[in-house]
């Protein structure tokens, strides 16, 4: 009997029926005026990159320029996220065999994990850190509506030092370069938000400064900037992580894709900022 892994946040930061849901992605994909209205630029060199985890509302016409320009050949994503709670292990491999959206169940990469599990020594298979965490999910039902089928690999991430970052992405990228078992080809892929509850203007300038060190594929960069200018950029580490990684795989450049803020969507004083990026070989 399978171990399934339920969804968390259906209904909260995103619709829990499958119909709604659908349109509501219709919607970010096509409708808004903050998504990409239909656009798709798929690249032969894409490798990843990095996307917002808020409710769809928000966030998700950010996130629909990032997933419009995969390919459908993509049979396996490694997907990065963060743990805002920081329970339980501080970078986890989920235990379950799937992940169920209202869209239905995508299977985990089990031998991915146990050979990455076997080379990195502090990740650990962990339940707790993704029983109630939502920024890996809410990436679910854009990579369904994409991809169609496809197996993951859910990693969470909560406090690493920049040895450990660049240790899990090097390692990452070495099991990325060995063949597919599924066929198809690999993305990674991390899950970020930008600066949390401040001015518009605010938010901008110090979006901004993360964002530069992502564009420029600068992993300890990002790290020292975030610290420094105290930017509350949840996902800094999942994006570190993958930036260690695609510089490994040999990554020649990323392109900013979208960004924007939880104010372009309801007027508000105090926003959150967005930001889709694709990097590419």
């Amino acid at each position: 009997m399978q171990r399934v892994r339920p969804p968390a946040v259906a209904g909260s930061f995103y619709p829990a029926e499958a119909g709604e849901l659908k349109k509501l992605l219709e919607e970010c994909f096509v409708a808004s005026p903050l998504g990409p209205q239909g656009k798709r630029s798929i690249s032969p060199s894409f490798l990843g990159g990095m996307v917002p985890h808020a409710g769809y509302i928000y966030s998700g016409p950010c996130a629909a320029h990032f997933y419009s320009g995969l390919q459908r050949e993509i049979g396996s994503v490694v997907l990065l996220g963060v743990d805002h709670r920081g329970m339980g292990a501080k970078a986890a491999l989920s235990p379950a065999d799937c992940w169920e959206t209202p869209l239905g169940r995508v299977q985990v990469d089990r031998e991915l994990a146990g050979l990455l599990g076997s080379e990195v020594g502090f990740l650990k298979r962990d339940e707790l850190p993704h029983r109630h965490e939502h920024s890996i999910e809410v990436q679910l039902p854009f990579l369904q509506t994409v991809l169609g089928e496809f197996t993951f690999l859910p990693i969470s991430l909560s406090h690493l030092s920049e040895e450990e970052c660049r240790e899990l992405g090097q390692a990452i990228a070495r099991l990325c370069e060995t063949e597919n078992g599924s066929g198809g080809k690999r993305v990674l892929i991390a899950s970020s938000d930008l600066s949390h509850y401040l001015s518009p203007k605010e938010t901008e300038r110090l979006d901004r400064m993360a964002l530069e060190a992502v564009l420029a594929l600068d992993p300890p960069g990002l790290l020292r900037i975030v610290e420094e200018e105290n930017i509350s950029m949840c996902g800094v580490i999942p994006t570190a992580v993958f930036l260690f990684a695609a510089k490994e795989l040999g990554a020649r450049q990323a392109r900013l894709l979208k960004h924007c803020h939880s104010g372009d969507v309801v007027p508000m004083r105090e926003v959150v900022g967005y930001a889709s990026v694709a990097v590419e070989l």
